[in-house]
């Protein structure tokens, strides 16, 4: 073969070549963009993220850009490593961020559109890729939430609870009721979609004399709260101190530490470590459970105490645990201890669903039923369970029998109740006539009066 001829079959090999990388590179696969559905924009900062990815050559550029009628601008961009003849990452998932200001943008209140482009490293289109678009359309307000409160003057006391109706006029992200920093979310009020009820409490813990309000945050971020007359009255809890036997360390804290697996061999420190580190862990599982209370009522009039039963420690103490005249522990002890017989029936206080039935810790076998509106109530240390998860029990229904399991010293009912992630004083809901005219008035239908204070 001549040197001419190699010459040729070497030029239709590189040709051949050429071609076949050419046909490669040019593919035509566009960069898929994807990112959120809709965002909203208020007067903060909203950090949003687009994401492109393109299988074929990857990702060239990403550029994120915000329109509204004639005003375009860009926000943010990236530009990706790779080369016209290797292409790019390949698969490689590009991300970019970008924190979005109404007002830096200049955008006004109303419709815009976050537009999402992306070229990849073809060489279509004469070399510049195949381009790749996501648009996102936003909603500009920069109006605040408009709260109407309804409820007049209210009368509340620390470690007690109140309930408030009122309404929003947009849809929000996040509405209820303030006091200092606790916050407790509103529900839809029975029957009418277009206002809102709170149940709400005074934690014993919170700092004096709060700021008590409703607050709305709309979809946008936009943050507005409005007072209303709210009196409270402040109380001194008692302080008791409790003697730890030794029978009581070696026997019930042992036998609770090995159940609970506290791997402390000295009885002192496993009580310790379960009255601190496991009742943390306990509420912990109480707060999620009430997260999950009904948005609706379940609850029927005044609560129910335990029958014939005696009371044996009030609600809020401060608990300071001695072993022979030196502090050891200390806790707040959050319920009514009532004591009635060994293995006496324990009925439910009102109508309800059960949140819980079982192990719970230092609360032993316990109950939790979901009232509605944030409302629950709280039954430990029973001997025996006869309800299950999701049971609707009415009031007065059977839910098991005392004991002394958990951390109690003897057989007695632990009583609690919880307005939202709040302990409140179980009190105030067995008054028939507190619950008319605090809650059960506030459900009955239009605007109410003012109140009168509690004797």
């Amino acid at each position: 073969m001549t040197a001419r001829a190699w010459l040729c079959v070497v030029l239709a090999i590189f040709a051949s070549a050429f071609g076949a990388a050419g046909w490669l590179r040019c593919e035509s696969e566009r960069p898929e963009l994807s990112g959120p559905e809709r965002l909203f924009l208020g007067r903060g900062d909203v950090t949003t993220a687009v994401e492109a990815v393109d299988l074929d050559s990857g990702v060239r550029r990403l550029e994120l850009r915000v329109v509204q009628g004639s005003l375009s601008k860009r926000v943010a961009q990236i530009a990706r490593p790779g080369n016209l003849g290797l292409g790019g990452a390949r698969g490689a998932v590009e991300r970019l961020e970008a924190t979005l200001n109404a007002e830096q943008l200049g955008l006004s209140e109303g419709e815009a559109m976050l537009v999402g482009r992306a070229r990849d490293w073809s060489w279509r289109r004469w070399l510049d890729g195949n381009p790749g678009w996501l648009e996102i359309p936003v909603t500009v307000d920069l109006t605040r939430p408009r709260i109407a409160i309804e409820t007049g003057q209210t009368y509340v006391e620390r470690g007690g609870a109140g309930a408030v109706v009122y309404a929003v006029r947009e849809e929000t992200q996040r509405e209820g009721v303030l006091v200092g920093d606790v916050f407790f979310a509103g529900r839809p009020f029975p029957g009418d979609p277009k206002r809102r009820i709170a149940l709400f409490a005074i934690p014993r813990d919170v700092a004096p004399s709060p700021r008590i309000s409703v607050m709305a945050a709309d979809l946008a971020g936009n943050e507005a709260s409005a007072g209303w007359p709210v009196a409270l009255t402040e109380r001194v809890f008692d302080d008791v101190r409790i003697e730890l036997s030794k029978t009581f360390l070696e026997v019930k804290v042992r036998h609770l530490a090995e159940s609970l697996g506290v791997e402390e061999e000295d009885a002192l420190l496993a009580f310790r470590k379960i009255n601190g580190e496991i009742r943390a862990q306990n509420e912990q599982k109480i707060r999620e459970l009430t997260a999950k209370s009904s948005e609706e009522p379940l609850f029927d009039g005044p609560f129910v105490q335990m029958r014939n039963s005696a009371v044996t420690s009030r609600f809020a103490e401060r608990r300071s645990y001695y072993v022979e005249d030196v502090k050891v522990s200390e806790a707040i002890h959050y319920g009514y201890d009532l004591a009635s017989t060994a293995g006496a029936p324990i009925e439910a206080a009102n109508r309800g669903r059960v949140l819980f039935a079982g192990e719970l810790g230092i609360y032993g076998n316990c109950v939790l039923l979901d009232h509605g509106l944030g409302l629950v109530s709280l039954y430990a240390h029973l001997s025996q369970l006869d309800v299950a998860e999701g049971d609707l029990v009415g009031k007065n229904g059977f839910l098991g029998r005392s004991g002394d399991t958990g951390l109690a010293g003897g057989d007695h009912l632990h009583f609690a109740m919880l307005v939202g992630e709040a302990y409140v004083d179980p009190t105030e809901w067995w008054d028939a006539k507190w619950v008319e005219e605090k809650v059960m008035s506030r459900l009955g239908g239009g605007p109410d009066v003012a109140e009168t204070p509690s004797p």
